[in-house]
């Protein structure tokens, strides 16, 4: 009997895949196998790719690894195929990322120059309406939350103190972080209600994130104490712009304002990675994966785009320096103050 091509080609991964997976010491071969378990399981991507053909590349390109730290150029292999730009992977001292060259070419030299200085929460008044600027906010321990949480919401409140007719919230410097002291320093934008959740790949809702009372909460826990908080903002016309450099939990901010009345994103598409990450550590904490794992749905727990786009889009000259100068600033303005 023939044997078909298409089975002689399995038959010989196979053996392939056999050869190099029995030519490694144990440690390689279990540390390759969590690995990739890691990612094949938890990865908002994984479900799409051939794991089997993935696993035979890894374990071909590893075939000479004698130690784990050896392994990394191969892992890099199945890294490379979820294609998840918002992913990180760590092993001992090497550490990748996936180029996203198209997202570099959109950051323009204002961009750069404004991130170069630190993140800075950048406020003033033009004419009647209140401008501020939210920088990412990269808060792990709960006292810094709390203390983000507090320089936004302190922020908001000397600007209120103008009686502004109408606000500015400009995104297009966060590049995302930690969305727990965003939303909880701009609370008071906000009345009772649900406003987004996590979708899981299997479209499973989870984190439901809402606001009551005036604190910002996740499954009805408060997630920040602020100081000085005040009532409920009555909905007051509000701009949000957005960007190239409005990144992961700052595309999260945007989407929370989209669904707030008298609201209206200006600007250009986000940077794409409008999802939630998880980060993985294993191999005695010494190899860390950060991966995608959910999308953002909204209060309805519809699963959104992970590139938000603007309502109306502006083509910008980014002139953070003199916000006034800014072309998305002044639609926004000429959107504010319009009868």
């Amino acid at each position: 009997m023939k044997l078909r091509p298409y089975l002689i080609l399995l038959a010989f991964a196979l053996l392939m895949l056999n050869k190099s997976y029995c030519q490694l010491p144990d440690s390689i071969k279990n540390h390759i196998d969590s690995s990739l378990l890691i990612l094949e399981k938890n990865s908002l991507y994984s479900k799409n790719l051939n794991w089997p053909k993935i696993r035979q590349q890894v374990y071909n390109a590893a075939a000479t690894a004698k130690t784990k730290a050896q392994t990394f150029p191969a892992l890099k292999i199945a890294f490379d195929a979820l294609g998840d730009k918002h992913a990180a992977y760590y092993q001992f001292d090497d550490q990748y990322r996936l180029d996203n060259p198209t997202l570099m070419a959109r950051y323009s030299d204002s961009i750069k120059a404004a991130w170069k200085k630190g993140p800075r929460i950048l406020k003033q008044m033009i004419g009647d309406i209140a401008y501020i600027s939210i920088p990412l906010m990269a808060a792990g321990k709960q006292e810094d939350i709390d203390k983000y949480a507090n320089w936004i919401y302190d922020a908001v409140l000397a600007l209120q103190k103008n009686n502004p007719a109408g606000w500015i919230v400009d995104l297009r410097l966060n590049g995302g972080g930690n969305i727990r002291p965003m939303l909880a320093g701009l609370a008071m934008f906000f009345g009772d209600g649900i406003v987004s959740y996590y979708i899981d790949r299997n479209g499973k809702a989870t984190d439901e994130a809402a606001f009551k009372d005036g604190d910002f909460t996740i499954d009805g826990v408060k997630q920040a104490t602020v100081k000085n908080k005040v009532p409920y903002f009555s909905p007051v016309k509000t701009a949000v712009l957005i960007g190239p450099g409005t990144a992961s939990s700052g595309e999260g901010v945007a989407v929370v304002f989209s669904q707030r009345k008298h609201t209206k994103l200006f600007g250009q598409p986000s940077a794409g990675m409008a999802n939630a990450t998880n980060g993985f550590v294993f191999n005695n904490q010494q190899s860390y994966f950060l991966i995608s794992t959910a999308y953002i749905g909204n209060k309805n727990k519809k699963r959104l785009p992970e590139s938000i786009q603007p309502d109306q889009k502006v083509t910008p000259n980014d002139a953070f320096s003199d916000v006034n100068a800014d072309l998305v600033v002044k639609a926004a303005v000429e959107w504010l103050t319009k009868k």
